[in-house]
């Protein structure tokens, strides 16, 4: 298949991306690490690395049993279609993990846009589109890692200015 080494490379990062996860959880100390938000950022991390890592290696092996590009590149993008909507029916609701609206409204927005590119691929059927919604789908939780990752350094600097200074630095 073209690109066969592309979708294994992106469900190798996927997996990667899951694993990730336990990183944030591990170096997050702050009281704020337990909040439904970050509740939600390692929920919405891990099963979107796991779907990635699923629909990589699985449009490999309905390439192999169908023999079909066209065909495997529909049948991905119904799969990337079906998981986003269903990500956006349970993960994006107001509540506890969306403080701003706002912000909410916008990653809805980006969800709509995901699950209408992957429905036109599905009646198109090109691998070039496929490779494109799977870096797609990739981007949401890759996203979602980096900025808790920048808000647990922020907060951490955030921590060390405010900390009274040591008396043993302050010996001579």
């Amino acid at each position: 298949m073209t690109g066969e080494f592309y979708f294994e490379a992106l469900g190798a990062l996927g997996v990667s991306l899951a694993g990730f996860a336990a990183l944030i959880s591990a170096l997050d100390r702050r009281a704020e690490g337990h909040t439904p938000v970050a509740a939600w950022r390692i929920r919405n991390i891990v099963l979107g690395g796991f779907a990635v890592t699923f629909i990589g290696f699985g449009t490999v092996a309905v390439h192999t049993v169908t023999t079909d590009e066209a065909l495997t590149a529909r049948v991905a993008s119904l799969a990337i279609a079906a998981w986003a909507a269903v990500v956006m029916y349970r993960e994006y609701r107001p509540g506890p993990a969306w403080p701003d609206e706002r912000q909410r409204r916008l990653v809805l927005l980006v969800g709509a846009a995901l699950v209408l590119l992957a429905l036109g691929n599905v009646l198109r059927g090109g691998v070039g589109y496929l490779q494109g919604l799977m870096l797609g789908m990739l981007a949401g939780p890759a996203s979602i890692f980096v900025l808790a990752v920048a808000r647990i350094a922020q907060a951490d600097r955030r921590a060390e200015t405010s900390s009274p200074p040591d008396d043993a630095a302050q010996r001579p």
